[in-house]
C-alpha cells in the first residue's frame, strides 16, 4: 500500500561525449575527449540564474589527440549540475519531439528545464479540458501534470504563488513562503503553519478542505481513489487525528502496560471494489436484522445502533477460531501485535489498524471457543464478553466473512 507515472521522454540522440565504439589492441584503453560543461545560457524574468556550483570535484586528465595512448584509470566523479537561485526557466524548443495535442509545433520546456509534452501553454489547456492529458497540477489546477509528478513541471508549478513575505520570488510547492530567511521574518509563521494544516486538503495539501471531507475538490478526490489502495498522513492538529489518538488511548485499559506514544496516524483509502463490498454486506445485514436506531442490548438506552450496527474496532485477539478479530481495547489487541515490530534508529515502534466492523446481531460468549468457523445460525458476529465466570478479562469482536470489515486508519506507536 504505497502513497497517492510513467517515465518521461528523452533525447533519443546519445549524449555527444558518446561516440561509436572502436577496436583497438589488448590492454589499451581510450580515454574519450569530455566536453566542458556549460550552463545553460538563458534571462530570468525573477533574478539573475548564478550557478552556486561550478568547478568538479576532480578534472579529467589530458587528452592526447591522435593514436590511443596507455592510462591506467582511476576513479572519476561525474559532473554536479549547477543549483541555481531560482528555478524559473523559459519555454525553449526542444527540436526532437512535436506537441501531443496540436502535433504541428515542437515541444516546450517545463519549468525546471525539462522537455515538455506541449508546445505552448494553450495547447496545455486545451489537452486539459477535452481529457487528453494528465490530472490538473495540483498547485494552479490550471494546467495537466507531467508524467511522475503532481504538478505541471517536473519539480514545480508553472504558476507558484509569490512569497507570502518578500511578495518577489516564487514559493516552494505547498509552502506560503520563498525560502527559510522569509518564513523566519513572517510573525508567528508555526501558528500560520498550524492553522493553515489543520484545514488543507489531506492530498495536495494547498487548498481548504470541503467541509466535512478529506479533499477540496472533486480532481483531489478521485485522483485518490483512482490509485487506491493508499494512505495520506493526516496532521497531527487535526480533529481526525485527535479523535484517532484518543479512542487509542482511552481503550488503552492494561493496567501493567503504560499508554504509548502516538507516532503518526495514516487514513487509509481502499479501492472501490472493497468499499462497494462492504457497503452491500451491511445493507444486507441491515435489511435481515433492523438495528438502525436500535439501542444496544446491554446499554443505558441512550446509545443507538447504527445500520448494521457498525462499530470501529482495533484488529487483533484470537481465541475463537477461524474468524476476523477485533476490540474495543486497543492494549488488548496489542498483546496480539508483536509482528508489527520494527526498530527504527533505536526506537522500536508497531502498528495498529483501526477498522469499520458490520457487528450485527452478536451472539455473546463469556469463554473461547477455538472450533468456530462461523457464528451460530440468525447471529452476524461473535461478541466476547468478560465475566466473573468466564476466562475473558477484555471485550472481543470476532466475524467471519471478509465482506464484515474494512481498514479505516493505521496508527503508528511506539513500543514499551
Amino acid at each position: 500500500m504505497g502513497n497517492c507515472g510513467s517515465s518521461r521522454k528523452r533525447n533519443s540522440q546519445p549524449p555527444p561525449h558518446i561516440q561509436p565504439q572502436q577496436i583497438h589492441p589488448p590492454g589499451v584503453i581510450v580515454i574519450p575527449q569530455i566536453p566542458q560543461y556549460q550552463p545553460p545560457n538563458f534571462t530570468s524574468p525573477y533574478v539573475t540564474a548564478t550557478p552556486l556550483i561550478t568547478t568538479y570535484p576532480t578534472q579529467p586528465p589530458p587528452i592526447l589527440m591522435g593514436s590511443p595512448i596507455e592510462y591506467t584509470p582511476q576513479e572519476q566523479y561525474p559532473p554536479v549540475e549547477p543549483i541555481y537561485d531560482e528555478a524559473y526557466i523559459p519555454n525553449q524548443g526542444q527540436g526532437n519531439a512535436y506537441c501531443e495535442n496540436c502535433k504541428q509545433r515542437l515541444v516546450d520546456c517545463d519549468p525546471d528545464g525539462y522537455a515538455s509534452d506541449f508546445c505552448s501553454d494553450e495547447c496545455r489547456r486545451e489537452a486539459l479540458a477535452v481529457g487528453l492529458s494528465n490530472p490538473p497540477c495540483i498547485q494552479c489546477k490550471e494546467f495537466p501534470r507531467v508524467k511522475s509528478s503532481e504538478f505541471c513541471g517536473m519539480l514545480k508549478c508553472r504558476n507558484l504563488p509569490l512569497c507570502l513575505t518578500c511578495k518577489a520570488k516564487r514559493v516552494f510547492p505547498r509552502s506560503l513562503w520563498c525560502s527559510k530567511f522569509c518564513r523566519d521574518r513572517t510573525p508567528n509563521w508555526r501558528n500560520l503553519v498550524i492553522e493553515r494544516s489543520n484545514q488543507l486538503c489531506l492530498y495536495c495539501n494547498r487548498d481548504r478542505a470541503i467541509s466535512g471531507q478529506d479533499f477540496c475538490s472533486s480532481q483531489c478526490e478521485s485522483f485518490v481513489h483512482s490509485n487506491a489502495p493508499c494512505m495520506l498522513k493526516l496532521p497531527a492538529n487535526s480533529q481526525k487525528y485527535k479523535d484517532v489518538a484518543k479512542q487509542f488511548k482511552d481503550a488503552w485499559k492494561h493496567p501493567h502496560k503504560p499508554t504509548p506514544e502516538i507516532s503518526k496516524v495514516w487514513k487509509i483509502y481502499c479501492t472501490e471494489a472493497l468499499v462497494s463490498r462492504y457497503r452491500l454486506y451491511r445493507e444486507e445485514v441491515e435489511k435481515q436484522q433492523q438495528l438502525a436506531g436500535k439501542p444496544f442490548p446491554k446499554g443505558d438506552g441512550r446509545r443507538l445502533m447504527s445500520a448494521g450496527n457498525e462499530q470501529r474496532r482495533f484488529h487483533g485477539t484470537k481465541i475463537f477460531g477461524r474468524g476476523i478479530y477485533f476490540s474495543g481495547t486497543s492494549s488488548k489487541s496489542d498483546d496480539y501485535n508483536d509482528g508489527s515490530l520494527k526498530d527504527f534508529y533505536g526506537v522500536s515502534y508497531k502498528v495498529m489498524i483501526l477498522n469499520k466492523v458490520v457487528v450485527g446481531k452478536g451472539h455473546p460468549l463469556t469463554v473461547d471457543n477455538m472450533t468456530l468457523t462461523a457464528p451460530p445460525p440468525g447471529y452476524d458476529s461473535v461478541l466476547g464478553e468478560p465475566s466473573q465466570t468466564g476466562n475473558l478479562n477484555y471485550d472481543e469482536v470476532v466475524v467471519y466473512r471478509e465482506e464484515a470489515s474494512i481498514p479505516q486508519y493505521l496508527i503508528v506507536y511506539k513500543a514499551q
